[in-house]
């Protein structure tokens, strides 16, 4: 049995892929205007990047200068946490430091542990285990390791209480413990009605927090069916499956409204609608992944000049985040391309900061060393190096050099406005972690300490998202599909829709194998997944696998796809690419659901030269995954190496129904079909 979490209000669930949740959510909101005042009614979004989205939603629908009073989950709990806690609130920066430094020297019990300690991305794993627990708050007590772990997220808790500290995973759970203290609740809170937009993404602990601060309030709740990806990630099925409501609306079943609003309710539920005749869809393809983001920025200038668009009509979106992001923006601002993101700070390729971290390894290291930090090609100021020498403190110091070098003056002079302001978001970042570290009595206040707090902040700021919006506009808005969720941009380029990210492989830990995380019924994720769960979850059926675990990922990346579609308002384009650029030069396969969507929806075209030219072309890129599986079950003779036939099976199924539904073309490709089966087997030459 599903444990059921029971409101006392109104829920409204609307359509995916419609325009639907746009209507209920004004619908609802002029309501509660009807009974309460703007600032009295408090509107709460899952996320944090979804504010913005949902403000101006709003704004035309509130009287006079008054606004619309939006916030998301965990700010809203910063604020609760902000009035009535006195303990300081971890950046994610200076947490991932004070992680590092708690799990130094260690002894792990488990000898699973014990061995994986050798690798050199364990500490950076075991950090990501204990954050996704940490924001969870839940049960670990199957999986020995999982146990581990969560004691040690206990310990790290209790030790940054007893120096006035806490991470942004304890802001839910602690901002409840708060409103659950009736006077101070209401004395925080402020608010007569709460208007609960996203509801498809509470997670539990969401639910919970919502339940506690709309205690005596009247509540409104608006779910899109079939649209959830960051609850899914962790739990199976609908939300209604979770939770009761004293009353229920089901909104409109509206057709689509533009081609790509089309595809994404092909894409989230397979549901073909009539062509809307508004927008286009187009598939852009190029020869390797690096010319495909040219072909991107080219198409981008192109639009701008063609339409008289500007750079924040666009958006780009990527299956993951991190590297993908920040290795995206590079490559879009090589061309000229102006960038915006809502998830990443940029703060790894940030030039003021490699200034700043050289000027700290300067004043960190020896006589000698200091000799070639400045032969090494760097331009410091050996005067200003020496007053700053002087000084006491961190933040001091690297405030006179910023002053003394006149960096505010060269980063708004040498950097256009969008990245200047970036850049200076980056360094008041620097400052506060000097900061943190000058006022926290158990780090050394030394250029050494901080030299290697500095050093492992630019290292890993690519690899991992930062978990509050930046709030930049102005240019091209490159993030993962997640954080474009309710968006709306004229153009979306989703970028390498291959079967190799489409549905690629789960991506939960790298501190598990799949099939050891399969079995883990108490991982901070979905895993131990039944049949029932993949079908409870999503209305798609798609040949990934027998197995459900790996349904349900490929079925799960299948709805982030269709998220990304759902962004674009006029123009959506599927951007993939022919050949891996490595020596091997390998060739990669459209994703699955792209072949898919392009046989059933006659307004996916081609943009220039795609490889999906025909009907006839997206057969036979789908029988040629023949050619790979063979070669990878003929590899396990001469390699340690374990290859799925659930999955050999799936494809080769997959190929049949085509085979089948394709008349004398069947024929023909099912005799090309038994050919390169032979060959493989050794029964067919060359000649």
């Amino acid at each position: 049995m599903l444990e059921t979490d029971s409101f006392d209000g109104l829920l409204v669930t609307t359509p995916f892929g419609t325009n639907e949740l746009h209507t209920a959510v004004t619908d609802q909101y002029c309501r509660l205007l009807d009974s309460y005042n703007p600032e009295e009614i408090l509107t709460v979004a899952a996320s944090p990047t979804s504010m913005a989205t949902f403000r101006e939603m709003l704004d035309d629908e509130v009287p006079g200068a008054a606004v619309p009073r939006v916030t998301s989950l965990v700010v809203q709990a910063t604020d609760v946490v902000n009035q009535t806690d006195e303990r300081a609130i971890l950046s994610d920066a200076i947490r991932r430091e004070l992680v590092h430094r708690f799990l130094q020297d260690r002894d792990w019990e488990s000898e699973y542990f014990q061995q994986a300690a050798e690798q050199p991305t364990f500490h950076a794993d075991i950090a990501r285990l204990m954050e996704t627990m940490g924001w969870q708050n839940g049960s670990f007590d199957t999986t020995p390791e999982l146990a581990e772990v969560a004691g040690i997220v206990e310990e790290f808790h209790d030790w940054l209480d007893k120096h006035d500290h806490m991470e942004r995973g304890q802001l839910i759970s602690t901002a409840m413990t708060t409103l659950m203290e009736t006077e101070r609740g209401n004395e925080t809170i402020d608010a007569e009605a709460v208007l609960a937009v996203e509801f498809e993404e509470f997670q539990p602990l969401d639910r919970g927090y919502l339940a506690t601060l709309a205690n005596e309030l009247e509540l409104v709740c608006i779910a899109e069916t079939d649209a959830s990806v960051r609850r899914t990630r962790i739990e199976p099925g609908t939300v209604t499956d979770h939770v009761s409501f004293s009353t229920i609306q089901s909104g409109g079943r509206d057709e689509p409204a533009t081609r790509p609003s089309a595809t994404a309710a092909y894409l989230a539920r397979r549901s073909v609608h009539e062509d809307p005749e508004a927008g286009d869809v187009s598939v852009l393809a190029a020869e390797t992944a690096d010319e495909q983001l040219e072909k991107v920025a080219d198409e981008i200038e192109q639009l701008q000049e063609r339409e008289g668009w500007t750079y924040d009509d666009v958006a780009v979106a990527l299956k993951q985040s991190g590297p993908a992001v920040t290795g995206t923006i590079r490559a879009l601002e090589q061309t000229g391309i102006p960038t915006a993101s809502a998830t990443v700070t940029g703060f790894g390729d940030d030039p003021a900061i490699r200034e700043l971290l050289r000027v700290v390894r300067y004043l960190a290291a020896s006589s000698d060393a200091r000799q070639s930090l400045l032969s090494d090609g760097a331009v410091l100021d050996e005067t200003i190096l020496a007053s700053v020498e002087t000084m006491d403190g961190l933040s001091a110091p690297l405030r006179r050099w910023a002053t003394d070098s006149s960096m505010k003056a060269r980063i708004a002079e040498e950097t256009p406005p969008l990245d200047a302001r970036a850049q200076f978001g980056n360094v008041k970042r620097v400052f506060s972690m000097a900061e943190f570290v000058e006022d926290t009595d158990f780090l050394d206040t030394t250029w050494e300490s901080f030299a290697t707090m500095l050093e492992r902040a630019h290292e890993y700021a690519p690899q991992q998202n930062q978990t509050r919006a930046t709030d930049l506009d102005g240019g091209v808005r490159v993030d993962h599909l997640q954080a474009l969720k309710n968006g709306s941009f004229r153009a979306v380029f989703v970028l390498n829709v291959v079967d190799e990210n489409y549905p690629g492989d789960p991506s939960l830990t790298r501190l598990f194998p799949h099939e050891r995380v399969a079995k883990m019924p108490d991982y901070p994720g979905v895993t131990a997944v039944k049949n029932g769960d993949v079908e409870a979850t999503f209305p798609t059926r798609s040949t990934a696998s027998s197995r459900p675990f790996r349904r349900y990922h490929a079925e799960h990346a299948r709805r982030q796809l269709a998220v990304g579609a759902a962004a674009a308002t006029d123009r959506l384009y599927f951007c993939l690419y022919k050949h891996e650029d490595t020596a091997l030069d390998e060739r990669v396969q459209p994703s699955r659901f792209l072949t898919d969507a392009y046989r059933q929806l006659p307004w996916v075209t081609e943009a220039d030269d795609s490889v999906i030219k025909s009907e006839r072309a997206a057969e036979e890129y789908l029988l040629s995954r023949v050619d790979r599986e063979l070669a990878d079950v003929r590899r396990t003779n001469s390699q340690d190496v374990t290859v799925s036939l659930d999955e050999f099976e799936a494809d080769l199924v997959e190929i049949q129904r085509l085979l089948d539904a394709s008349g004398e073309r069947g024929g023909h490709l099912r005799r090309a079909l038994r050919t390169r089966t032979e060959f493989a087997d050794g029964r067919i030459r060359r000649e």
